[in-house]
């Protein structure tokens, strides 16, 4: 019989982020200041066989999605070889990336030839300057062309955009546009309090806002949401679809199915959290499984059941990740 991961509050884990990297090519103005974070030594990263070792065993307990994030996960030198050895896992059942793409146009055809299935672009303007301005980059041209090279190799592709106050109507509706146009997903997400010092509660963008724009222009038809983050609907009846995420507003704490871990082995139930099980240590000592899947089940169990900020989530002048909190009041609204 199949195992199952689940923590305190009932919820059945089956999916895992794995950061390859902490380093990124990017400056994104919600993310880091200009000047980049501290970065961590490569020396402890976890190698291509730890990764593959930790995605075996959590596929025992029934974990089968796995998504590739950083970082930008494309910086890291040996990515094809990674995803080559977690194909060849019977367990996987899903593997994604989360990328900025601006390396992906020569990267596409080699991940889809390794046994990649499908991407996800961070692309927060389709306007160059205003890319520049957020990303604190000039690279918006080498986005958009691998954008279109993972296209043309056959990738399903998803735009996730952060959505900040300020954003104009049109270019909300303009992404809407080319989703339906190219048959592609684009997803708004809200502003969150994740990484770095770019946290700014009076610059969210509240999603059901975002929502009411889209609805204005576009006939939209809502879709089963699954253990999906987004609420996703079908545009005018064709293949482009649009999805929103709202983790603040709208939060889907109660029905959670992920948790992360780390380049350096750290695994994260919660990104809201501060909380954390340290494994990296145990995986290049070469610990036994047991050992791995008791620490595992423990960090799982006590995984946070959501954050303060579901109860004042655009609180001005917090420049830090609050602790979450085990309280099961939050209102869920699915995957």
């Amino acid at each position: 019989m199949q195992e199952h991961l689940t923590d305190q509050y009932g919820r059945r884990i089956n999916t895992l982020r794995i950061s390859l990297t902490d380093r990124c090519n990017f400056r994104c103005v919600y993310c880091m200041p200009p000047e980049g974070l501290p970065v961590i030594n490569k020396k402890r990263f976890l190698t291509i066989d730890e990764i593959e070792r930790f995605v075996r065993i959590v596929g025992k307990l029934g974990v089968s999605r796995f998504r590739l994030t950083g970082g930008e996960p494309l910086l890291r030198a040996d990515v094809i070889e990674i995803v080559s050895a977690l194909r060849l896992v019977t367990t996987v059942r899903e593997l994604a990336m989360t990328t900025n793409a601006s390396l992906l146009g020569k990267l596409a055809r080699p991940l889809r030839e390794a046994g990649l299935d499908r991407i996800n672009v961070s692309l927060d303007s389709l306007d160059p300057s205003r890319f520049n301005e957020v990303t604190r980059t000039s690279q918006y041209e080498k986005v958009r062309d691998g954008i279109e090279t993972a296209i043309e190799e056959g990738f399903p592709v998803k735009l996730n955009v952060v959505v900040l106050k300020g954003m104009r109507d049109s270019e909300i509706i303009e992404f809407v546009e080319l989703a339906s146009r190219r048959s592609l997903e684009v997803r708004f997400l809200e502003f969150m309090p994740l990484c770095g010092s770019g946290w700014q509660g009076d610059r969210v963008y509240p999603i059901a806002d975002v929502r009411d724009v889209v609805r204005q222009r576009f006939e939209l038809k809502e879709l089963p949401r699954s253990f999906e983050p987004a609420q996703t609907f079908a545009i005018d009846g064709n293949g482009g679809r649009v999805g929103f995420i709202a983790p603040l507003s709208e939060p889907f704490c109660a029905a959670c199915s992920r948790i992360r871990i780390s380049a350096e082995g750290t695994l994260k139930p919660c990104l809201f959290s501060n909380y954390e099980v340290q494994l990296g240590h145990l995986l290049k000592a070469r610990e036994s499984d047991e050992t791995l899947i008791e620490a595992i089940r423990h960090g799982v169990w006590n995984k946070p059941w959501g954050s303060e900020f579901a109860n004042e989530p655009f609180r001005e002048g917090e420049a830090t990740v609050r602790r979450s909190i085990a309280s099961p009041n939050i209102r869920s609204i699915g995957g």
